[in-house]
C-alpha cells in the first residue's frame, strides 16, 4: 500500500496521525507525510510531550521537517518507509497532487469540525478530497477504530469495498455492520441507477417502494456474504428514510467509530444542486469516515505502468 497523510500542525490533524500509527498495515506499506503551508503553523501541539491537546499556542518555534520526522518514527520503527514533504498552496490541491504523484491507495486527513453551516459555505479540505481525490479518502476523527458501519447502495463501487479492504488487510478482525437505506413510500424516487446517491424527486406508489426495500435487503445480504467469505464477521439490515440521516443514526446506535461509504465524485455545481450522501455523512457524523473513490486494481495497474516507465528510463 501507499498512503498519503495530511498533517497541518493543528489539534484536528492529530487523529489522522494517531489512526495511521495504530492500524496494522500490510508489510511494505509506504507513507508520505505532507504539510501544506497556507499560513503560519504551530507544530508544538503535535510533539509528544509538548502540549498535544492544546490549540497549538506556544512560544516555541520548531522546524516543520524535524517535527514531521518525529511523527514518522512510530511507523518507521515498525518497518514502514515514511517520506516527509512540505508544500506551499491550498491543502486540498496539495494533497490531491501528492496522492497522484505518489500513486496512493489512500489519503488520510483530520477533520476541522467547523460544523455543517460553516463547512457548507467555506468548504473544507476533507470535502474537497471527497469530491476530487484520485483514491479513497479517510477522514479521521478518532485515533482508533473498533467497529465499522459499511453503507451500501448496491452500486459497483459498493460491491468492490470488500475486495479493497481485503487488499489493504487493514481493520482485520473488526466487526462490520452492513447497512442499506431504502426510500420511504412518501419520498421514493424513480431514478434507481444508484439507489441512494440521488435525492428524492418524485413520489412513487407504495407497492414500488416495497419492491425497492426488498432490493436493498438484497444489497445488504450480497455485501454481507462477500465480507464473511473474506473473513470478516458481518451482520446487516435495512433502514427506511433519508440515506445520510439513517447512516449517521445507525453509526451512533451501533456504536461504530468508522463509516465506510462511496462517492460519485460530482462537480461542485452539481453537488450544490443535487446534494451528496457522502458529504452529508461527513458533515454530520461524529466518527471517522472512509469514502471509497476508485478501485484498487486500477491503482495497481497505474503503479505498474509508472514502474515500467521508470525501468525503461533507467
Amino acid at each position: 500500500m501507499r498512503i498519503v497523510v495530511g498533517l497541518d500542525g493543528s489539534a484536528a490533524s492529530l487523529p489522522a496521525h494517531g489512526l495511521v500509527s495504530s492500524v496494522s498495515w500490510p508489510g511494505g506499506t509506504q507513507f508520505l507525510f505532507v504539510h501544506a503551508s497556507e499560513g503560519a503553523t504551530d507544530w508544538t501541539a503535535m510533539i509528544p510531550g509538548g502540549a498535544w491537546f492544546s490549540d497549538g499556542q506556544s512560544s516555541r518555534s520548531l522546524n516543520e521537517l524535524a517535527v514531521l520526522d518525529e511523527l514518522a518514527q512510530p511507523l518507521r520503527q515498525r518497518g514502514h518507509p515514511v517520506e516527509i514533504r512540505l508544500e506551499g498552496g491550498p491543502a486540498g490541491q496539495v494533497l490531491r497532487d501528492a496522492a497522484a504523484e505518489f500513486v496512493a491507495d489512500l489519503i488520510v486527513v483530520g477533520s476541522r469540525g467547523r460544523g455543517p453551516a460553516a463547512s457548507a459555505f467555506l468548504g473544507s479540505v476533507s470535502a474537497d478530497l471527497v469530491d476530487h481525490a484520485p483514491c479513497p479518502v479517510l477522514v479521521a476523527r478518532a485515533p482508533t477504530v473498533s467497529k465499522i458501519l459499511l453503507a451500501t447502495d448496491g452500486s459497483d463501487n459498493a460491491r468492490a469495498i470488500p475486495f479493497i479492504l481485503g487488499r489493504w488487510r487493514a481493520f482485520r478482525g473488526l466487526p462490520i455492520e452492513v447497512l442499506s437505506v431504502a426510500p420511504s413510500p412518501a419520498a421514493s424516487t424513480e431514478l434507481m441507477v444508484t439507489p441512494w446517491m440521488t435525492p428524492a424527486v418524485n413520489p412513487v406508489p407504495e407497492r414500488q417502494a416495497g419492491e425497492q426495500t426488498a432490493r436493498h435487503h438484497g444489497f445488504v445480504e450480497e455485501l454481507s456474504e462477500s465480507l464473511r467469505e473474506a473473513g470478516w464477521k458481518a451482520t446487516g439490515h435495512v433502514r427506511i428514510g433519508d440515506p445520510a440521516d439513517e447512516i449517521v443514526a445507525e453509526a451512533r446506535a451501533a456504536d461504530c467509530d468508522l463509516i465506510v461509504t462511496g462517492s460519485r465524485g460530482m462537480g461542485d455545481l452539481r453537488r450544490l444542486l443535487t446534494g451528496s450522501v457522502a458529504h452529508d455523512v461527513l458533515l454530520h457524523s461524529r466518527c471517522s469516515v472512509l469514502v471509497m473513490r476508485g478501485h484498487v486494481p486500477a491503482r495497481l495497474e497505474e503503479r505498474a505502468a509508472v514502474r515500467s516507465v521508470g525501468t525503461a528510463l533507467a
